[in-house]
């Protein structure tokens, strides 16, 4: 069954109602893990201009992450899952196309209104994007039409932490380099990269329609759905360029699983990979640049990645 695109109006009274809950929760003791602060901030120098913040609590005090052998491991109830959260932990809970959705704070948020997304919480899904969850990532993003929510997605083995699907609702009032960067096509129908020199590798998927969400879902998941049956991982960020009239679903393969995300001050996950770089050490802080970064994205996805995915894209979408 198709998915009923989402009304303007209603979209809006969730992202309100969305909105006053984190803010009201934020500000009651002993809910989060703990109140977020961004200690400092700057922008890089140079062409691409990372936003990098200090929030040191954010390694301190979160939650220990789970191990995930593989990127597509069996669910399992014993461990941590968003079905063990207290009740008070819930936004709310709406239904989004075809899925019914939990909203939920991320109790060790990096952005004002960090939210979790969790389609279907109670069908103990794993950590996987199915059909239906990117429906309600694109919905969202067509009804909020504000530049400012991004919404992102970790695969085990690439930085995810817990074996519960879920996306991140983040909200960055910030230009990142990921949103007008020039986009190089393919000949594969409406599916674009980023250009070699940039830092992170990307294929772009993007959309100017915004009345339908299961089309773009669509176009989305089946791209996905290659790196899942070839046992790639990879992150998915979803972003506006300037001034919102294009939505860019940006896919970033790994060709170099990690299976295990240590709380350390520096990971490469889906908003690192798109210019977004929250820290937790002072020293990384004051001492990364755009070169370090490069660096650390190449040891994160591999080396010559579009060279060696772009024929087996060509041949299988």
């Amino acid at each position: 069954m198709a998915a009923t695109p989402p009304k303007p109006n209603q979209m809006q009274e969730l992202k309100q109602t969305l909105e006053a809950r984190w803010t009201e929760l934020h500000n009651t003791e002993g809910i989060f893990r703990y109140q977020l602060t961004v200690e400092r901030e700057r922008i890089t120098e140079g062409r691409f201009g990372f936003l990098l913040q200090l929030n040191r609590k954010r390694t301190t005090a979160r939650r220990k992450p789970d191990f995930m052998a593989n990127i597509a491991p069996a669910f399992d109830p014993d461990l941590f899952n968003f079905n063990k959260i207290k009740p008070v932990e819930i936004l709310c809970e709406t239904r989004v196309g075809d899925a019914d959705v939990s909203f939920l704070i991320n109790d060790s948020p990096l952005t004002r209104y960090h939210i979790l997304v969790v389609p279907d919480r109670s069908r103990n899904l794993k950590q996987v994007l199915t059909e239906d969850s990117v429906v309600v990532a694109v919905s969202l993003m067509f009804g909020f039409q504000d530049r400012r929510y991004r919404l992102g997605f970790n695969s085990p083995g690439a930085l995810a932490s817990v074996n519960h699907l879920h996306l991140h609702l983040m909200f960055v009032d910030h230009e990142l380099y990921v949103e007008d960067a020039p986009l190089v096509p393919l000949s594969v129908e409406k599916l674009y990269r980023l250009d070699w020199d940039h830092p992170a590798k990307a294929f772009v998927i993007v959309s100017q329609d915004f009345t339908s969400p299961q089309t773009f879902a669509n176009q989305i998941y089946k791209l996905i759905g290659v790196f899942l049956a070839h046992n790639i991982a990879h992150n998915l960020f979803l972003t506006w360029n300037r001034p919102e009239t294009v939505l860019r679903a940006l896919v970033y393969p790994r060709l170099r699983p990690c299976v295990y995300k240590q709380a350390s001050p520096f990971n490469v996950a889906f908003c690192e990979l798109s210019g977004f770089v929250p820290l937790g050490n002072e020293s990384d802080f004051e001492q990364l640049d755009e070169r370090l970064l490069g660096e650390h994205f190449l040891e994160a996805q591999g080396e010559d990645l579009y060279g060696q995915l772009e024929q087996m894209l060509m041949d299988e979408l």
